[in-house]
Parts: C-alpha cells; structure tokens; sequence
C-alpha cells in the first residue's frame, strides 16, 4: 500500500503539475510521433522512481514507462471528437490507478490479506447496508422524483422554455448523496445549511408567473428529494 500511494503522488505531480499545456497539445496533435509524449513518459517514471524509493528494482520504471506510454497513446487515437472531455479524463485516470496497481503487483505481489479483507468488505452486512441506501438515492429516488413531479413538467417547459441539459437531475444526486451522508454521519446540523445554501436560488425572469411555477416546481422536487434521501439515511440507520 505504501509503494501504491508514493507511486499515485508520483503520478499527480507528473501527469498535473510537471505537464505543460503545450504538451498536451503537442501529443493530441502529433501522436506517437510527438516527442513531447516521450518527454512526458520520462518525467513521470523519473519522478515515480523518486518517489518510489526503490531504486534497484528495475519493474518499477520499465512497466510505469509502458503502461503511461500505452494508456496516453489509447486516449489520443481512440478518444472520439464528439466525446465529452470530462468521461474521457475519469477513463484515463482510472487506466492510470490501475496501473499503478499493477505495477505494486508486479513488484511485491498480492499480500493474502487483501482477499481476505475484500471478502470480509463485502460480506459485512453494515457495508451492503450503506451501499444500498446509496444506489437507491442515486438511481430508483430519481425515478420516483421524476415521476411525482412529471405533471408539472410540460407546464415548466412551455412557461419557462428550454434549461441546462441534465442540470436538475445532477443537482437531485449530488444533494441527495449529501443529505444521505450527513444522515448517515449524524451530521444532522449540515442539512440545514444545504437547504439554506439552497433557498438563495433566485430565478431571474421577465414573467412573474413563470417564476413563481418555476419556485414551487423547485421546492416539491427539493422537498421529494431531501424527504427520500432523510427517511433513507434514517432507515438505514436503524439496521446498522
């Protein structure tokens, strides 16, 4: 674990802070044949073997050095134009832990505790418990909201016109995601401070009639949201 986060801090520095902009140009325009590429692949396996402080084992810089050099070659040439950039870098990223991982596996193996501790992770019954909760606020709740709320929609709409694509149902997960964790951390006080933080919403509108549906369409999907996400921190509670 320790050689896996020195070898992740390695990988932030290099692949955020010690990587030019002009870099990144460079090897989305010229791919495999941009030497700034090459440049980057060596400052990240240099500054991963730095941080490594494991200086004579030779898997460390070889597979760091292959796998950056195979993952940045995949992004640029598979990476469609038309593709948010936002997925694209949570895709990269994730290719990167992951390799971080598998160079540690390479070097020190997998210790015989970590199966064990992963089987015990997802056999425990208080892990599933907050699993669940989770899922059902992220996915089924949005169903539901949607559902409550679907005969105000239209009227919404025709009213107020067209909005930030996919912004209402984003804003309903991220709050209900930290509703349940203030719930389920007994961090009742904070709840408070996000409907407050909430509540300074103002819709600026011509049509007075439009914001006042558009604020009582917000307040039941708001009131829905944090009822569902309240009742299930509160439940899950009581079977932890």
């Amino acid at each position: 674990m320790i050689l896996f986060l020195r070898l992740l801090i390695a990988h932030l520095i290099a692949d955020f802070l010690l990587q030019p902009n002009s870099w990144v140009e460079d090897k989305n325009k010229n791919g495999v044949k941009s030497l700034k590429l090459f440049y980057h692949i060596l400052v990240v396996t240099s500054i991963s073997v730095l941080f490594s402080l494991d200086y004579f084992t030779w898997q460390i810089p070889l597979f760091l050095f292959i796998f950056h050099y195979l993952i940045d070659l995949a992004k640029i040439y598979l990476k469609p134009s038309n593709t948010g950039s936002l997925l694209w870098f949570l895709i990269d990223q994730f290719f990167h832990v992951v390799a971080i991982g598998a160079v540690v596996f390479i070097v020190n193996g997998v210790p015989s505790s970590i199966a064990s501790q992963f089987s015990d992770l997802i056999s425990n019954e208080r892990n599933l418990i907050v699993v669940l909760a989770y899922i059902f606020v992220i996915w089924p709740s949005m169903i539901i909201i949607n559902l409550a709320t679907k005969r105000w929609q239209n009227q919404i709409h025709q009213t107020m016109g067209v909005s930030l694509q996919n912004a209402g149902k984003w804003i309903g997960i991220l709050e209900r995601i930290l509703v349940l964790t203030f719930v389920l951390g007994a961090q009742f006080q904070a709840i408070g401070f996000l409907i407050a933080a909430k509540s300074i919403l103002r819709i600026s509108v011509k049509n007075e009639d439009g914001t006042r549906l558009l604020s009582e369409y917000v307040l039941v999907g708001t009131f829905i949201s944090f009822t569902i996400a309240i009742m299930t921190g509160l439940l899950a509670n009581s079977m932890l």
